[in-house]
């Protein structure tokens, strides 16, 4: 049986714990942002449960038939996001989708405004389309030359700065979560833009470059890319592995929002280095050009030099349509250079879709496309594709 000495102490200890919790609740405040985000009264702590779920279903065809009819969980992370003691930002995003337990990004980031420098695992600053989050994009794929080309999150340090609508990213890149190598190559990489404001909308221009190199003793190279859909079982373009030790990108981005109707394009040029005196250097080239329109009445968002989420003016929970966008793509990527003997193929594509939004965090999909190749050894191939995707975000 505890002593009255014992029994105040800690009936002290509760109510001053009691106490204390009170004073924390009152110093916290709740916003919902498709999730409860938790902050403290002066915004020094910030906190927030992140995810996303994209169900696909879909079909394939080419000149055989079809090819694939079938399911996956696109996406389906859960993650954390914040900030620490006001300065200092933090994410971290697992994707389970194929039955892995696949780390997206994970860095810190110091605020110091306008300029930043973030350590971590996160995108290699490059195309607008890339940068563009997918819970964001307008196609159920992004464009080939996003994947063709090899666009991916790596391990790094980068400087970033932002003011009067420039960006600049620049930043070194090396290996990532799942790499294995002992001597990994390097990235080298910079993206800079500019969106000049109108009436009723704004002008996007930018552009990005990196220079990639293999790892140690790898002296290969291969691209090559589906037709616009990921449960695709054949990449109808590949070059094959060549000879090569790096390889160098540039791309251009051109994209504009005025009310409810967007257009956005992008050019990229890829050059594979072949190894000092042995083969030749290959080019290849790619890109889109694509305009949507959002019938009900919405603008495309945007920050922070990539398209953000579209924010429904009339949601379907209260009794309204939700937001309507409509879009159509052409999408060429050229995996083909015979002066320097790779024969990888061309594909062009054309695409049309239908977005619903049913409110701010969720949406369905539907997408057509349709890809030809010419060249390489699926030369003459025809290629139907048919997706739907049911997404939510939080």
């Amino acid at each position: 049986m505890p002593t009255p000495k014992i029994f105040f102490a800690a009936l002290g200890t509760t109510a001053l714990l009691a106490s204390t919790s009170i004073t924390q609740a009152q110093d916290l405040q709740v916003a919902w942002k498709g999730a409860p985000e938790i902050s403290s009264a002066d915004g020094n702590y910030k906190m927030k449960m992140r995810g996303r779920i994209f169900t696909d279903w879909g079909t394939v065809s080419d000149n055989s038939g079809k090819v694939a009819d079938t399911t996956e969980f696109r996406t389906a992370r859960l993650g954390i996001e914040g900030v620490v003691m006001k300065d200092i930002k933090y994410k971290f995003e697992v994707d389970f989708a194929g039955g892995d337990a696949d780390i997206k990004d994970g860095y810190m980031e110091w605020a110091l405004k306008p300029v930043s420098i973030a350590v971590g695992q996160y995108k290699v600053p490059v195309s607008l389309e890339e940068q563009t989050s997918s819970r964001y994009i307008t196609f159920l794929e992004r464009s080939s030359i996003t994947d063709a080309f090899g666009f991916s999150r790596d391990i790094g340090i980068s400087a970033n700065f932002a003011q009067n609508d420039f960006t600049l990213k620049a930043g070194v890149f090396q290996g990532n979560f799942s790499g294995n190598a002992d001597m990994e190559g390097r990235t080298y990489a910079a993206r800079a833009t500019y969106a000049a404001k109108i009436e009723n909308g704004l002008v996007h221009v930018g552009a990005s470059a990196f220079h990639r190199k293999n790892d140690q003793g790898v002296l290969t190279k291969r691209y090559r890319q589906r037709p616009h859909h990921h449960l695709s079982p054949t990449r109808y373009v590949n070059t094959g592995s060549f000879d090569a030790e790096s390889d160098t990108f540039f791309g251009a981005e051109l994209g504009a929002v005025f009310g409810p109707l967007s257009a956005q394009a992008e050019w990229g040029w890829m050059k594979s280095n072949a190894p000092t005196e042995v083969g030749m250097d290959a080019n290849f080239s790619g890109g889109y050009v694509d305009v949507s329109y959002i019938i009900t009445g919405e603008s495309r968002g945007y920050k922070g030099g990539a398209f953000d989420r579209i924010k429904v003016a009339n949601p379907v929970f209260s009794g309204g349509p939700g937001a309507v966008q409509i879009a159509a793509r052409y999408d060429v990527i050229d995996l083909t250079d015979t002066d320097a003997g790779v024969l990888g193929g061309k594909q062009t594509s054309y695409i049309v879709g239908v977005n619903w939004h049913l409110n701010n965090y969720a949406r369905v999909m539907a997408n057509y496309s349709k890809s030809d190749i010419d060249g390489g050894v699926n030369d003459g191939e025809d290629i139907s594709t048919f997706g739907l995707r049911f997404q939510v975000d939080w």
